[in-house]
């Protein structure tokens, strides 16, 4: 427990710091959906791992994990700005299906150029949620 109470003060810490440059939203609904989407967005990334065979999952894990402990820490005041555990779950969802629809475009779409452009769209939208955490 000493571990993940150490994880998720850093991230918390590193989360102020980005807000205070701008990088991530001061609203919590804002947040919830960030969190919830960075969640989702690592989670079909370590599924197409799987699937593809390619990539040692584990760094993704521990990001998703890193996202989860964000959403459970800020439940209670996203749940006081009227957002509820299916809303939130419902983003989760669907940013897992649009970045599963990325990855997808981009191992086995025929067409090379569309193909690159899903790649690049995927990598920046994880890179967007990577640079949140901490290490």
């Amino acid at each position: 427990m000493g571990a993940l109470k150490t994880c998720l003060s850093g991230a918390l810490v590193a989360l102020l710091a980005a807000s205070a440059s701008g990088a991530a939203p001061a609203q919590t609904a804002e947040r919830v959906r960030l969190f919830a989407g960075c969640a989702g967005r690592l989670s079909a990334t370590i599924e197409h791992g799987w699937l593809t065979n390619r990539g040692d999952s584990r760094a993704e894990q521990r990001q998703r994990r890193g996202f989860e402990d964000l959403l459970a820490a800020i439940l209670p005041d996203a749940r006081a700005a009227g957002l509820d555990g299916p809303g939130i779950l419902h983003q989760r969802i669907a940013a897992k299906v649009a970045q599963a629809q990325l990855l997808q475009t981009a191992s086995f779409h025929r067409d090379t150029h569309r193909a690159a452009r899903a790649r690049l769209l995927a990598e920046r939208a994880l890179a967007r949620c990577t640079a949140l955490l901490p290490g």
